[in-house]
């Protein structure tokens, strides 16, 4: 029982210990916070002593003070009354206080003691967490997507940022059945182990827990249902008090989780702790998407230069026309005509490569064929069916390399006319009505075998300084583009028109092509004239004859060109272009 004073009930509500000195310097109370403070004067008689008997009971019962009690010694020493001035004592065991004399009339003195452990603990807290934080920002591991490294080293800076002993990053496999150990760092020991997975199936609490995407603080984890179960392989689980769970979240699904764990005592983590393992785990999906991007760089890397051994090793004979692709790619980007002609070029390429996969496949399967008639033959044992099935391999063999090639050498004559027609700038003056006319009336054989007819009408005398050859290849591309898409739903049909016509505005010249075919869908108008796109592809169609239109149109005579719908049904095309 502490000795009872009148000032008692007045003074016990503060939160700050007190220790009253009589004049002669001799203890005669101290209020119910202080044996918190300093258990010794809870199991020792302390009123009457004097100030340097208290400080003797102190180095006796609590070694661990022992620097502090110097410090009180030699500030007496200075007959020096205590203040807040002079700083933290450090009484061991994380315990930091400030002491403070007060004189009272009689001649004693009041002692103050303010705890500031805690303070003091929320500041190295944040200490380590802000060194850690600079780090994690200096280890390149983490943006590079150098997973192992970056694995270790969070898990070490995690102990030393939280002061725990122990760190354990898991991933979750793709169906969400295990956890997957990729790092587990023993602070106390400085050892990296390997843990055993985690199951689902060993513990399903456990795991439906985690998919609430919710951090788990768990200050003293004897009991606790969901946790049974879970075993990494080491006893020193067991040794586990208190327990720190944050799941790694990419969306709604966990792909992971991260566990901190103390074994000296049962320890709440607080929120700038569970703050912190949250940013570890922003770091941690960072880090794996630049982990796959690499990987898929480093695969596509592999994988580009394989097809390109292939390609210089077995299509020697179209060096020529890609390296005139290449020069009229680059004639048309200096002149910045073809805005588009990037796109362009990627699509050649895209569309290059389809027949010449197909036409490689069958060559490798001839030279098999070829390899096995040899044998056959050198064993003196070949046979009439060797002989046949050797035959026809190889002649269907040359037939796919044959068709297959003549559609790349098609492609790519398809781009060369595009970048000729774009550089070429051969203007005069023409007729428009008879040039016009002069066009329809070569494209009528071709149309008649589909018993498509063609009409044009424009007025006379309609004089112009332009492209002939433009126009020219505008109105053909059009026309076959209409007999090739406007009636392949009906082919058998007797009515199939198609209709050219002209007229003149103040300043521009209105050419106008329809048809009165099936008409082109609304979802895909925006498209037709994106190079490469075609409904056609099976039929032959390239996807580049209406790309040529809009660029000659608009990149090589400044014009414009809509589509919509004809009059009774079908397409229309009007284009419209300046006659200065």
């Amino acid at each position: 029982m502490w000795p009872k004073e009148p000032s008692d009930d007045q003074l016990n509500p503060t939160p700050v210990a007190y220790i009253v000195y009589g004049a002669d310097d001799r203890l005669l109370y101290f209020n119910e916070r202080i044996p918190e403070l300093f258990p010794g004067f809870a199991v020792n008689d302390m009123v009457g002593k004097s100030r340097a008997e208290v400080r003797t009971m102190l180095r006796d019962f609590e070694p661990l003070a022992e620097q502090a009690i110097e410090r009180l010694e030699a500030v007496r020493g200075k007959d020096q009354p205590l203040s807040a001035d002079l700083g933290v004592f450090s009484f061991g065991a994380g315990r930091y206080y400030t002491l403070d004399d007060l004189p009272l009339p009689d001649g004693g003195a009041v002692t103050l003691v303010r705890d500031l452990s805690d303070r003091k603990q929320s500041v190295d807290r944040i200490a380590r967490l802000e060194h850690a934080l600079s780090d994690l920002a200096n280890e390149e591991a983490i943006y590079d997507g150098t997973k192992d490294r970056a694995f270790l080293i969070m898990a070490e800076v995690a102990c030393r940022a939280l002061d725990a002993p122990r760190t354990d990053i898991w991933l979750m496999n793709v169906d969400g059945t295990a956890l997957y150990p990729q790092e587990s760092f023993w602070a106390q020991t400085g050892e990296h182990l390997t843990l055993d997975p985690l199951q689902e199936s060993d513990s399903p609490a456990f795991f439906k827990r985690l998919g609430l995407g919710e951090a788990i603080n768990l200050p003293d984890i004897a009991g606790v249902d969901f946790l049974k179960g879970v075993k990494s392989g080491y006893e020193r689980d067991r040794q586990v008090k208190s327990l720190l769970v944050v799941p790694i979240m990419r969306g709604p699904r966990v792909v992971g989780v991260i566990t901190v764990s103390e074994n000296r005592e049962n320890r709440h983590w607080v929120k700038s702790e569970v703050s912190f393992v949250s940013y570890l785990c922003d770091l941690i999906l960072r880090m794996l998407d630049a982990h796959d991007r690499k990987v898929a760089e480093e695969g596509l890397r592999g994988f580009n230069e394989m097809l390109e051994m292939k390609v210089k090793k077995r299509t020697q004979d179209l060096e020529e026309a890609l390296e005139t692709l290449t020069l009229a790619q680059e004639e048309l980007v200096r002149s910045e005509k073809m805005a588009s002609l990037g796109g362009l070029v990627a699509g050649v390429a895209h569309e290059i490569n389809t027949p010449l996969g197909v036409a490689l496949t069958s060559i490798t399967h001839m030279a098999d064929a070829l390899g096995d008639f040899r044998k056959a033959v050198d064993s003196g044992k070949i046979r009439r069916s060797d002989l046949t099935t050797f035959m026809e391999t190889n002649d269907e063999g040359t037939s796919v390399v044959r068709r297959n090639l003549e559609r790349a050498a098609n492609l790519v004559r398809s781009f060369k006319m595009v970048a000729v027609d774009q550089s070429v700038d051969d203007t005069r003056e023409i007729d428009v009505g008879n040039y016009i006319h002069e066009t329809v009336e070569s494209l009528i054989p071709t149309l008649r075998r589909d018993a498509i007819k063609v009409e044009a009408t424009a007025p006379e005398k309609l004089i112009m300084k332009t492209v002939p050859g433009d126009i020219s290849h505008i109105l053909t591309n059009l026309i076959m583009n209409a007999a090739l898409h406007g009636f392949s739903d009906r082919p058998e049909r007797d009515d199939k028109q198609i209709s050219v016509a002209a007229k003149t505005t103040v300043s521009d010249l209105v050419l106008e092509v329809s048809d009165n075919g099936k008409g082109i869908p609304a979802d895909i108008r925006e498209k037709i004239f994106d190079p490469f796109f075609t409904t056609a592809r099976n039929s032959g169609g390239s996807g580049l004859g209406l790309n040529i239109v809009y660029n000659t149109v608009y990149h090589k005579l400044g014009g414009a060109i809509e589509v919509g719908d004809a009059k009774g049904g079908g397409t229309r095309f009007l284009i419209t272009l300046p006659l200065g």
